[in-house]
């Protein structure tokens, strides 16, 4: 079985469309159709129903289909990984990166890649984890690192934590709410919050604590994927900020933001994880990077690793 002949018959499957689907293979509209004939015949059955108008999958063509898809992927896999080899570098290596660790191991990162491994070329995306997961699909990114716990299970991908990264509620100093010698959690509604997109079970803890019904809005006034702007905006007014330690650590220790303690609350924190493709063996500099960012996460403040399948304190 030819696999140029799976290529095309996924090609059209995707386009349901003989013109539209030579012009993506670069054929001839009667090239393609001949091949899609051609594979038919070898498999002793019709993959399509077309006329002179439409074109349609059979239950057949269904069920080869994804069986092609994943031949195909397979064989990307294996070009990629030979070529890796024989070429006996490192090379390029696209991820991506989600808000929050763009801001507390991006940066770390990339000065411990640029001193130890200065001919590794990085492409990198930041983003929220829905188009990081449409660029890991398509293959763009070999990974992305991103707070996981919104992002639903599926069959084509592994999800593998790495660490949580804890965070108080943290203000300008000489917010009003320091002031008060007994304060509440609810007392914050009237502030408002600056935050990164909250992660659903963040929501909800959020509301319990704040006394707010189930489905109530929550008062997050600033929603920003940039952590850097968040950060400004607290310092120069009364917004309360949602972020961990380790994103806020610089302005903490200068001084320009500092905790907004309250009694007996639960833990608040970021659930950090790699998702990459399931199946996909990550090329050398692919699995170089992410060494390095499990070593940098166990230096990260207010930060638990983790390990033998549980959260522990970093070293």
């Amino acid at each position: 079985m030819d696999i140029k002949r799976l290529s095309y018959m996924v090609a059209l499957a995707e386009q349901l469309n003989f013109a539209r689907a030579a012009e993506t293979v670069h054929l001839s509209q009667p090239a393609l159709s001949r091949s899609i004939q051609t594979l038919e015949e070898e498999l002793g059955m019709r993959l399509f129903d077309r006329d002179n108008r439409n074109v349609k999958l059979t239950t057949a063509g269904a069920v080869f289909l994804e069986q092609a898809k994943r031949l195909l992927f397979q064989m990307r896999n294996l070009e990629r990984d030979m070529g890796l080899m024989r070429d006996g570098a490192f090379g390029n290596v696209a991820f991506g990166v989600g808000p929050l660790p763009t801001v507390t191991v991006l940066p770390p990162l990339i000065r411990a890649l640029r001193r130890d491994h200065p001919g590794l070329a990085l492409a990198i995306s930041s983003n929220n984890f829905r188009p990081l997961l449409l660029h890991l699909r398509a293959e763009e990114i070999e990974f992305f690192v991103s707070d996981t716990r919104d992002i639903p299970a599926a069959a084509d991908i592994t999800i593998t934590p790495v660490c949580r990264q804890h965070g108080p509620f943290l203000c300008r100093p000489g917010h009003p709410l320091l002031a008060r010698p007994e304060r509440r959690p609810s007392d914050m509604v009237a502030f408002g919050f600056a935050s990164l997109l909250l992660p659903v079970s963040v929501k909800a803890l959020l509301r319990q604590l704040l006394d707010l019904p189930p489905h109530a809005p929550l008062p997050i006034q600033l929603e920003c994927s940039s952590m850097s702007v968040l950060k400004l905006m607290v310092r120069e007014g009364d917004l309360i900020l949602l972020a961990t330690e380790a994103a806020a650590v610089e302005e903490i220790r200068a001084g320009h933001l500092v905790p907004l303690p309250f009694d007996g609350l639960p833990p608040m924190f970021a659930e950090i994880g790699v998702v990459e493709l399931a199946g996909r063996t990550l090329s050398p500099g692919a699995r170089l990077v992410l060494d390095q960012l499990r070593a940098i996460a166990a230096d990260m403040p207010a930060t638990t690793i983790y390990r033998d399948g549980a959260y522990q304190p970093a070293d």
